[in-house]
């Protein structure tokens, strides 16, 4: 489980997380990287945001595609 935690106290992280949700509209960034990142602005909030964090996953490689993935960009390095 991956998740960064940001203690947002008096806004002072709103604009590098709109930031970071422009350029989630814009294609940039995945909806499920995003939310890796929970922010709140206390840190009682922000502990329980992180432990009720649930990771999200559009699709996971197995293995065995990853390893042949690998060899393919071996083969065409070589």
């Amino acid at each position: 489980m991956v998740q960064v935690g940001l203690l947002n106290v008096d806004g002072y992280y709103n604009s590098l997380l709109s930031f970071i949700d422009e350029a989630v509209e814009e294609g940039f960034i995945s909806p499920n990287a995003r939310h890796i990142l929970v922010s709140a602005p206390t840190p009682k909030l922000l502990v329980k945001s992180m432990e009720e964090y649930e990771p999200q996953h559009e699709r996971v490689a197995s293995k065995l595609s990853w390893e042949m993935e690998q060899l393919a960009k071996y083969e065409i390095s070589r």
